[in-house]
């Protein structure tokens, strides 16, 4: 509960700003009506719109100079063109969107990987603009508050004197450590040097350039009277801080409160509203289109030109680009049908409407406008997961938004973005390919609170659009041409019934969080996919103790376990090496739609850099020993042991032979018995997941090597063969109380001449957990401790014993590894694998 209420926490205080913004609006715009509002906001001269997006593409322009130091600071060299359309288009979008640190920077890997720039030169290129972001930000705040008015602040002078003398020093030591300081700054694995003073210097310039034009765009569109530039700059860079610490996209609502509240002795809330509408329109929205369109241009030229690493240079968050945007542009037409059916119509247009249609198609449009823009913002969270039911819907209930928009009161301008936001729907169809249920993926605390922001906001809206109205009841059934204060009420309970309906549904049903059992198709399907690679490992997936989640084809698959809030996948995706990437990418997200922690346990070097793209990172679990069957001999001194165990085995009347799978269940009674006897004289108990178990529709899809003496079974293994013969490997071993000596490893001595005699090229021994771990202070804390548990668990485990057993095989040694999200997950990630293995906490100690 506590994980939960801390993830909750930051939308709820962001849901809370908003509201609190709203009402410092409602305050302050009490005396305001809607027609006057309106009159004032189209009354705003031309010439200053034209004067805004004029600095607005400035502006745009300063902030591409972001990127293009960046490069600088990197050394690399790449076309201006190509940097400055990249970086205005990840600005655009992370402005509106929100979340910058994501947007941005997935725009940005977009089509930065794409034009050469190197997997460990991208974080330092981040690294630099968000610097250069905040240098700006912190210089000019600093300088406005130093130098503030105290009389325009009142009582908080002091505080904000100091504040801004701080914020000055901040600036000054970052320049100063440019000269001083010639070591790097050390992030994680990440090494960021810091640039050169004269690069630092224009980092400072070129963001406060860029702060002072944003501020500069709405000053010109601010009435007469306006302060000085500098002094405004103080109120709107509060006001912007404000918005982002908010979390709100593009701190709507928050920044307006905040902008309403310090300019309060030079304007009224009714005078400054307009422009600040304006300065939305122009500063965020216009820009927003312009580079989505842009992103779904690109998109569609990638398709046209057939690209065979179409997908994979994106990388793990770029993929998520185009969707993310789609679905912020979704739910903002959802919050159009919203506003449009809490504000009057046109009365011009509502008079031939009246004329053409009965009164009841543009009551019931009304309605169902706002029905659909409820449905629109629901919808939009299964297009940010990229689900093909929440394409349909959203295409569906845009068009239903179209048709109402028409209807209800002729507004061609909402149909024509509805139609604009379909459009670029349909452009990136290809995106929206996951096939799963709406209801599937769980709300996350932000998308609530962004559901319950977006209804307050049209209900406040039309609480200031019919204020002159005086409510009675009888509103609710009045049903008339003018009665638009009648069709906000019942549209608005509409939309509110719509919004509660679904959030109730995700709270009473959440999303699993235990693995659903492997069907049978899913099993017939196992086999074609587990002949596509060489490994053996994915036998384990017909114990049918995990899920499995498979590519549209259903030629690859994931095998996976539940443990609390980790997913653990057991081994890499199983398939062609090319259905790896989007094997990684679905399980990943079925994962966020569980609110899981993601974990691959168990994972080999080949695909490390994979992991690396989609953000986890990797910690060594130990060496998997590998034998070279081409290069097995008993023959030779250090085979000795090994043929004495094999004579010694038939002096005592045991022979060895290999059962195929189709003859297993006949001698299932005795390998029953094996197993029973093995757990009761061990005192042990059965594990799973990693590890196989007894169970007899699993040994009976195998082959099982078992030794019998005078007809009685005294051990066994199930063999698993691997593709093409190339990898052989055994899994479940046991031998009686009663069996000779040694006989366990006489029957692996057995088993692998017999797969050499097969054919087979190795032979797989199996992994000895902790070993190959270099000791050295210097290591990361995860190999100190692997290092010192390998060497001081003996009794405990015996990882020594267990890889000096496997040594005498003389096998090659290949790593292996846990991929995980990185940070503090860890320990409580090991904690929960080892459950998955054991069959619970309480079993992970037990034999």
């Amino acid at each position: 509960m506590r994980p939960r209420l801390a993830r909750a926490l930051p939308a709820a205080a962001s849901l809370a700003l908003f509201l609190l913004a709203l009402e410092v609006l409602a305050v302050e715009l009490r005396t305001v009506s809607w027609p006057a509002l309106r009159a004032d906001l189209l009354d705003i001269p031309r010439a200053r719109v034209v004067l805004a997006l004029v600095l607005t593409t400035l502006n745009y322009l300063v902030l591409a100079g972001y990127d293009v130091l960046a490069f600088r600071y990197i050394g690399r060299a790449l076309p201006r063109r190509r940097i400055v359309a990249a970086a205005a288009a990840a600005y655009a979008i992370s402005h509106t969107v929100g979340f910058a640190m994501l947007t941005g920077a997935s725009v940005r890997y977009r089509f930065y990987s794409r034009w050469g720039v190197a997997a460990d030169e991208f974080p330092r290129v981040v690294f630099f603009y968000s610097v250069t972001f905040w240098l700006g930000l912190c210089a000019l705040g600093g300088l406005s508050l130093a130098l503030a008015d105290p009389a325009s602040l009142g009582a908080w002078s002091g505080y904000a004197g100091v504040g801004g003398w701080v914020l000055l020093v901040a600036v000054a030591a970052y320049l100063l450590a440019t000269i001083v300081r010639r070591k790097p700054v050390r992030i994680g694995r990440v090494v960021l040097p810091l640039p050169s003073p004269a690069l630092a210097v224009l980092q400072l310039l070129v963001s406060a350039l860029d702060w002072a034009l944003a501020g500069a765009v709405l000053y010109v569109l601010l009435p007469p009277g306006a302060p000085g530039l500098l002094a405004f700059l103080g109120s709107f860079l509060s006001a912007a801080l404000a918005g982002m610490i908010s979390h709100v996209p593009g701190g709507v609502g928050v920044f307006e409160g905040l902008m309403v509240l310090l300019l309060k002795p030079q304007w009224s809330a009714g005078q400054l509203l307009p422009a600040l509408v304006t300065y939305r329109a122009v500063y965020y929205l216009l820009p927003f289109v312009l580079a989505l369109s842009g992103l779904l241009i690109d998109e569609a030229h990638q398709r046209r030109a057939h690209l065979a690493r179409a997908g994979a240079w994106l990388g793990a968050v770029a993929v998520d680009v185009t969707p993310r945007a789609l679905s912020a542009l979704t739910f903002a037409g959802g919050v159009i049908l919203l506003f449009s059916g809490a504000t009057p119509a046109e009365p011009g247009r509502l008079d031939v409407l009246g004329r053409v249609f009965p009164l009841g198609v543009i009551e019931v449009s009304h309605f169902i406008g706002s029905v659909a823009g409820a449905a629109l913002l629901v919808v939009a969270h299964g297009l940010l997961r990229r689900l093909d039911a929440a394409y349909y819907a959203a295409s569906g209930f845009i068009a239903v938004g179209m048709a109402a928009s028409l209807l209800k009161g002729f507004d061609y301008e909402e149909a024509s973005l509805l139609c604009a936001v379909l459009a670029a729907l349909y452009t990136a169809r290809a995106q929206f390919s996951r096939r799963a249920a709406l209801y599937a993926a769980p709300f996350s605390a932000a998308w609530l609170a962004a559901l319950a922001g977006g209804v307050t906001a049209s209900v406040w809206l039309g609480i200031f659009a019919f204020r002159h109205v005086e409510y009675a009841h009888q509103l609710w059934w009045q049903f008339e041409l003018r009665g638009d204060a009648s069709r906000f009420l019942r549209s608005s309970v509409g939309a509110a019934i719509v919004v509660l309906v679904a959030g109730v549904w995700r709270l009473i049903h959440p999303a699993p969080h235990e693995a659903p059992d492997a069907t049978a198709a899913d099993l017939q399907d196992a086999p074609a996919a587990i002949a596509l690679q060489a490994q053996t490992l994915p036998n384990l997936v017909f114990l049918r103790d995990k899920a499995m989640l498979y590519n549209d084809r259903r030629d690859g698959f994931v095998m996976y376990g539940v443990q609390g809030r980790t997913w653990v996948a057991m081994g890499d995706p199983v398939g062609r090496t090319a259905d790896v990437p989007d094997l990684i990418r679905r399980f990943l997200e079925r994962c966020d739609d569980g609110g899981g922690v993601p974990v691959f346990y168990q994972v080999g070097p080949a695909h490390l850099h994979r992991y690396a793209d989609f953000g986890l990172t990797f910690v060594k679990l130990g060496e998997e020993a590998r034998l070279d069957l081409h290069a097995f001999s008993l023959e030779g001194g250090h085979a000795a042991r090994y043929r004495q165990a094999l004579r010694r085995l038939g002096k005592d009347g045991c022979t060895f032979r290999v059962v195929p799978a189709a003859d297993v269940p006949r001698i299932m009674t005795g390998l029953r018995t094996v197993s029973d006897d093995w757990l009761r004289h061990r005192a042990a108990a059965e594990k799973g997941f990693s590890l196989g178990f007894f169970d007899e529709a699993y040994l009976s899809r195998f082959p099982v090597a078992v030794i019998e003496r005078k007809g009685h079974m005294q051990a066994f293994s199930n063999l698993w063969p691997g593709p093409e013969r190339g990898e052989l490997s055994l899994d479940l071993m046991r031998y009686a109380s009663d069996a000779p000596r040694d006989i366990m490893e006489t029957l692996l001595v057995h088993v692998i001449v017999w797969g050499k005699e097969q054919g087979y090229e190795r032979f797989a021994l199996g992994m000895a957990p902790l070993s190959g771990f270099e000791r050295s202070p210097v290591a990361p804390l995860w190999n100190r401790i692997g290092a010192f548990l390998y060497q001081h668990g003996e009794p405990f485990y015996g990882f020594q014993g267990l890889r000096a057993y496997k040594e005498k095989f003389r096998p090659d040694w290949a790593p292996r590894y846990l991929a995980y999200a990185g940070g503090r997950h860890l320990p409580r990630v090991l904690a929960d694998v080892s459950a998955l293995i054991a069959g619970g906490y309480g079993r992970i100690f037990v034999k």
